[in-house]
């Protein structure tokens, strides 16, 4: 290859490189955006009842994979393991489920969430949908807030799976 092609090829490549680092940190910055997600759970509760209540209150831990996003600091086909603090509410008057949790990345970084819903069921084949808040974080999720839409499935042995929607920004 003559020198002078070898110099625009080599300037070519040290472009397109540049560009896209350039995009990669852009994009890690970026000020909004959306995902969705699939989070494979797994439930340990302790229920007492009251009266015309159930109350039911424990922990789910498992993991959530980013199915698609828009950019920023939710990577599509990332991971991060999750644990959640559930307080749940049933009477004659319906359900009340509240979870406030941590989402954590392979880098160390932290998402905090609560989430809350209003309908369905929390026994085998129940499920719902509801609502969840991106409070805030560490690292990459440092004042990032939002909303997400999720549904709900429960399996059985103490399994569940959610599927959600989320529309986040960085304060």
């Amino acid at each position: 290859m003559h020198p002078r092609r070898q110099i625009g090829t080599m300037a070519a490549i040290a472009i397109i490189a540049i560009f896209n680092g350039s995009m990669a940190m852009a994009d890690h910055h970026a000020k909004s955006g959306t995902f969705d997600y699939l989070q494979a759970l797994t439930t340990d509760y302790t229920t007492v009842k009251r009266g015309e209540e159930t109350i039911t209150a424990g922990s789910i831990k498992g993991s959530a994979t980013i199915i698609k996003s828009s950019g920023g600091p939710f990577k599509e086909g990332s991971s991060n393991t999750v644990v959640t603090a559930v307080h749940i509410k049933k009477s004659i008057e319906g359900i009340a489920v509240v979870g406030d949790g941590i989402q954590t990345d392979s880098d160390g970084d932290q998402v905090y969430t609560h989430g809350e819903r209003k309908a369905g069921d929390i026994a085998v084949g129940g499920g719902g949908k509801g609502t969840i808040d991106l409070i805030g974080g560490t690292g990459k999720y440092d004042g990032v807030t939002g909303a997400c839409e999720y549904a709900v499935e429960y399996l059985p042995n103490n399994r569940i799976v959610i599927l959600g929607s989320c529309d986040w920004q960085r304060n």
